[in-house]
């Protein structure tokens, strides 16, 4: 039998293996490849003197010494094109026709006129002694260098620049250099693999299943084992504890029936090793079985919210990457049914009731079994925990290794995920990066915002819990009430304070400058705790209300049920549509809610949103869902579910190379959306599945055995 310090040693070697291979690439990298984009900006103010002597000679010594690729090296640069009046100013040229090139390097110069309140890209080709400087101004300045046959597609821009408050600033494509925390994650990474590999050969090895009895971890031989048959089916109590965000777990782990069959000495150490597994998550993920006494329509929920919230992005990123027919879109939101997608931010919300929903009904369940004891200190210790690793690793990822994914005109560091997080990144790490960096954008992988409101909420949850758990009814109406209070009284103070006015959002216009909001919505009011906790308070009460089932239609008349059933599904599609559809007017007159109208828009909006989400929820528990709860109790949407952490982490980052890695401006079509929808669906859920069974699942497992419920 294999001795500890010889598999200690073994797996040593195997990982310095792995680092010597990982820095072996990396080097490889640095050497042979100019794929990836790093960025330089630089900035101007206008009326810049002209191109740098040096740049002019590199010009006249490629023109004298190789015609041919000086030829290639201007046919490769931006020009104006079709749509121009559609207002496609982003002319990227042939970013690979101009990297390609030897002695060349491409770089974008941008222009922000603003008289014209309008930015204009160009793409240009220089020689590679040209610096940023010279790219940024030299699309008004390539006669310079360049015969008139060359020049005329460009100079006409100087026509709008004179005179013009102009910005010029500009960003060239290079290798990205590999930085010493870029190998440090790499070999991060290959050492997560290595433990992936040696713990499905542990798992094979050296442990065995048993019949489906409640025995814990037993210690046979292997002739035992082996003559006993393969006809076992032993259960795994990963199935039950593998995450706090599924209600089908519980809050104290469940042992499960297994052999171990290697030497007592090494079974912590393999059990440790053992939740590497590979076989064993992807058994726990994929798995599609509803357990006893738990809510499946929440798992349909939870994965059509965050379908919906991909949607949204999906059409949000186009506007940073830039558009070929940017004015088709800003005509699409004329649409009715397009609302669904500008108002996808509910879909959040249905994330927050979900939550408070799923605390209160998993919390009370315990309280309700143990007497009324629970260790409120492991209780946010585990909350932690379970959230936190993936969620660093996430971090970790989008600093040193989304810059290397992709390459392109587009590939801006200034808008890349982690932009600011070599910053900020400890704010995410304490859970407050909605309060600190001030500014909604300027935070580290902005969309965290939502954890962060998350974990805040999940801090005063007790509150609620312990309110329902000793008072029922009335201890949760007062709490939960009072929170809703707290919501309505902020959203509507700093709407009117502010003077928030709800506007079409494609239109700046619309709203008269008297009528000008004093603050930013994003940063006042929409990742708040304060002004976002309604619905998170509903789901709580509704989780009390799930736990004590008062709804069950055992002994109603069938006319009556169905009575029952058309109101309530007829408040629900009021609750849920109202928010959603309310507004189509206003955009496709271009217009804007007065201060009270918009008062009570954003107050009562997305409170209607969480009572519809409760009365679903209800209706679909107590019996009176029909089709739309066979729809979303389906067992297809369980693994799906249990994805979705991961899916809201990586999606943003998904998008940010299927976009931003374009080499031109997307065209915007109904039909090139939904593709690109449905690919960033499948690309960001098959991520998130590496991340379950390379990060997140092992260290759940891993937390379970080392701390323990």
């Amino acid at each position: 039998m294999v001795s500890s310090w010889a598999l200690a040693r073994l797996i040593l070697v195997i990982v310095l293996i792995c680092v010597a291979g990982v820095e072996w690439v990396a080097c490889e990298h640095r050497t042979f490849t100019g794929m990836y984009a790093s960025r330089r900006v630089w900035q101007s103010p206008g009326g810049a003197d002209g191109l740098s002597e040096k740049c002019k000679q590199a010009y006249k010594n490629l023109e004298a010494s190789n015609p041919q690729e000086s030829s290639k090296m201007f046919d490769a640069m931006g020009k104006p094109g079709a749509g121009v009046m559609s207002g496609n100013f982003d002319w990227f040229g042939d970013y690979l026709g101009c990297t390609s090139l030897p002695d060349s390097k491409y770089c974008v110069s941008n222009f922000n006129i603003t008289a014209y309140k309008m930015s204009l890209k160009v793409g240009v080709c220089l020689p590679k002694n040209c610096t940023v400087n010279d790219a940024a101004i030299f699309p008004e300045h390539i006669d310079e260098v360049a015969s008139p046959r060359y020049a005329f597609a460009l100079k006409f821009i100087s026509k709008y620049l004179e005179g013009q408050n102009t910005t010029f600033y500009a960003w060239c494509a290079g290798p990205a250099p590999y930085s010493s925390g870029t190998i440090a994650t790499l070999t991060l990474v290959a050492m997560l693999i290595v433990l992936l590999f040696v713990g499905t050969c542990m798992d094979w090895y050296f442990f065995r299943p048993l019949p489906s009895l409640n025995i814990g971890v037993v210690n046979v031989s292997k002739s035992d084992l082996r003559s006993s048959g393969s006809g076992y089916g032993g259960m795994d109590s990963l199935q039950h504890t593998a995450s706090s965000r599924d209600e089908n777990a519980p809050l104290l782990g469940a042992k499960s029936a297994e052999a171990y069959i290697g030497p007592r000495r090494l079974q912590f150490l393999m059990q440790v090793l053992r939740c590497f597994s590979v076989p064993r998550k992807l058994t726990i993920i994929l798995a599609a079985e509803h357990k006893p006494a738990t809510i499946p329509s929440l798992h349909g929920l939870r994965v059509l919210s965050m379908f919906w919230v991909i949607l949204g992005h999906c059409y949000l990123f186009p506007l940073f990457t830039g558009e070929a027919n940017p004015l088709y879109s800003t005509a699409i939101v004329k649409r009715s049914s397009f609302q669904f997608v500008l108002n996808g931010t509910f879909s959040v919300d249905s994330f927050f009731f979900l939550s408070g929903l799923l605390v209160m009904y998993l919390t009370l369940k315990h309280l309700e079994s143990n007497g009324g004891s629970i260790n409120w200190l492991m209780f946010y210790i585990h909350r932690f925990l379970r959230l936190t690793p993936l969620y660093m690793f996430v971090i970790l990822a989008s600093i040193y290794l989304v810059p290397h994914f992709g390459s392109g005109p587009m590939w801006n560091p200034l808008i890349s995920p982690g932009f600011g997080c070599r910053k900020y990144w400890w704010t995410n790490l304490l859970y407050i990066n909605n309060f600190y960096p001030t500014g909604f954008g300027s935070e580290c992988i902005a969309w965290s915002w939502y954890l962060a409101n998350d974990m805040q909420f999940f801090l005063i949850s007790p509150l609620v819990i312990l309110a329902a758990y000793h008072f029922r009814g009335r201890g949760v109406a007062a709490t939960t009430g009072i929170l809703v209070l707290v919501s309505i009284i902020t959203r509507a103070v700093i709407t009117s304070e502010y003077n928030l006015l709800v506007s079409d959002l494609f239109n700046p216009a619309a709203v008269p400058a008297k009528d000008a909001p004093t603050g930013n919505l994003q940063d006042l009011m929409y990742g708040k705790p304060y002004t976002r906790v309604a619905t998170y308070a509903i789901g709580l009460a509704v989780g009390y209300l799930v736990r004590r089932s008062p709804f069950r239609h055992t002994n109603i008349p069938r006319e009556a049920r169905i009575a029952i059933a058309a109101a309530v599904w007829l408040c629900v599609a009021i609750l849920l549509c109202v928010p959603v559809f309310s507004l189509t007017h206003m955009y496709q007159v271009g217009g804007y809610l007065n201060l009270t109208a918009s008062v009570f828009y954003n107050t009562f909006s997305r409170i209607s949103w969480g009572l519809g989400m409760g009365l679903l929820v209800l209706a679909c528990h107590s019996g009176y869902g029909g089709y739309v709860n066979s729809l979303l109790s389906h067992p297809l949407w369980i693994p799906l579910s249990r994805l979705t952490y991961g899916a809201y982490l990586v999606h943003p980052i998904v998008l940010f190379i299927m976009f931003l890695g374009l080499d031109q401006p997307l065209y915007f079509t109904d039909t090139a959306m939904i593709f690109y929808y449905i690919a960033a669906v499948l690309a960001s859920y098959f991520v998130s599945l590496l991340c379950a069974v390379g990060v997140e699942y092992p260290l759940l497992e891993l937390e379970n055995r080392l701390v323990g419920r």
